[in-house]
């Protein structure tokens, strides 16, 4: 009986040393001094270049070549393209736009099946991503933007001290905060995650940092008539409108609730707020009501990514723990059901509570983070000046930080050793 042949594997580390053996000895010698079979040996050599570019320990280039090239080239231009626009691709307009080039090049045997689809991203080097940042492209000369705010702010900030430097933002959230990701069984179709329905019930949470880590007491506007009838934890301010988000009138009742009680505000010392361009905040009732209580740093529109310390490093942190209380909530919470059986959303002091608990284990290193990474301040910097050196008029109130406002000779000169010229317009 004839025993089997043993079948042997190699990495590609030592097909390339029986390769450079054979083209110095030729493809028999080698075949003999290795116990390769010659045939494999002419394969190898043909693919050396192959051999080359792969890991070490790689034994077999797995995977099929492209069957059709030329439209699997147009498709990753198309899909790249789209991608460098910001663009959301997905794995169906992908088999989509694949089925549209097929017709084009007369292709008439291409499917464009979901096997195909996942091998074609698998050959260019293309995978489904979760995504990290939502939002506008950023204006065109932001650099120069950016470095003219900063030079504004670190101008204006002389003599501040740290815990009188603030930044608000408006975060808004839903009563139901379900993520885009959970844990399944391999094979299964349909992935579903239970909520209340009410993901598009909409709330506004107003949240405010100072630069020496402070937070000050978290706002939350409901979107209703008037303020729930519930009893609300200490330590948020609960307000409500019919559109549940900010405007002028709850702008006013911020500064005058919130921004305005902040530690040694009682003194009135020097401060500034940073606040993005939101219509709410530049009507001339606004900047009224907020020249009475600091001066204004409006950060230009578009640039809250690079600017603004609550978007750079708190605000993800605060939903972050604000979902976890939610899911803890969908899991161990009590539930109260319709006579439908639809399970009701969280009421309005359990979502207070989640906000609480959540600002509260927002670290004050998180909040400094924001604005070290923003260039408000920088890491080594003492705290800056004393307040009592400055006096307050009511005309300095009314002088708002806006890069529309003339720019200092200090800061022309040093824009001309920098060779920046100050931007027209920051808008």
């Amino acid at each position: 009986m004839e025993s089997k042949k043993t079948r042997h594997s190699y990495t590609s580390v030592k097909k390339l040393e029986i390769v450079q053996y054979a083209e110095i000895h030729g493809n028999r010698q080698a075949g003999k001094v290795y116990n390769v079979n010659e045939a494999s040996i002419r394969e190898w050599r043909k693919k050396k270049r192959i051999l080359e570019t792969m890991k070490p320990n790689t034994r077999a280039r797995r995977g099929r070549k492209a069957h059709w090239p030329v439209l699997e080239s147009e498709l990753k231009a198309w899909v790249l393209d789209l991608r460098h626009s910001g663009r959301r691709v997905s794995t169906t307009s992908i088999k989509l736009k694949a089925i549209s080039i097929a017709k084009q090049q007369n292709i008439e045997d291409f499917k464009g099946s979901d096997q195909w689809c996942n091998r074609f991203m698998h050959r260019n080097q293309l995978s489904v991503r979760a995504v990290t940042s939502v939002g506008q492209n950023l204006p065109i000369n932001w650099q120069e933007t950016v470095e003219l705010f900063k030079l504004f702010i670190s101008e204006k900030i002389v003599g501040v001290e740290r815990n009188q430097i603030g930044n608000m933002d408006e975060v808004p959230m839903s009563f139901d905060m379900p993520s885009n990701f959970t844990v399944e069984s391999k094979g299964t179709g349909d992935v579903k995650i239970i909520t209340t329905g009410a993901e598009k019930c909409n709330f506004t949470v107003v949240l405010s940092v100072t630069c020496d880590g402070g937070k000050l007491q978290p706002m939350v506007i409901f979107k209703r008539k008037t303020i729930p009838k519930e009893k609300f934890p200490p330590g948020i301010f609960v307000q409500a409108n019919e559109k549940g988000w900010m405007n002028e009138e709850y702008f006013a009742i911020w500064l005058e609730n919130i921004w305005s009680k902040r530690r040694d505000s009682f003194f009135k010392p020097k401060s500034v707020l940073i606040i993005d361009s939101a219509p709410s905040h530049l009507t001339p009732m606004s900047k009224i009501n907020a020249a009475k209580h600091s001066q204004i740093a409006v950060i230009p529109g578009g640039l809250t990514k690079k600017l603004q310390p609550l978007d750079i490093s708190v605000n993800k942190s605060f939903k972050g723990h604000i979902r976890n209380k939610w899911e803890k909530w969908m899991i161990e919470g009590y539930h109260t059901f319709t006579n439908g059986g639809k399970m009701r959303k969280a009421s309005f002091s359990e979502v207070c509570e989640w906000i609480v608990e959540a600002w509260s284990l927002v670290t004050t290193s998180c909040v400094k983070n924001g604005f070290y990474k923003a260039k408000i301040v920088c890491d080594d910097e003492e705290i800056i000046g004393n307040s009592s050196d400055f006096e307050w008029t009511e005309e300095e109130d009314i002088n708002f930080i806006n890069l529309e406002d003339p720019l200092p000779d200090s800061f022309l000169d040093l824009l001309n050793s920098l060779d920046i010229q100050p931007a027209e317009n920051c808008d």
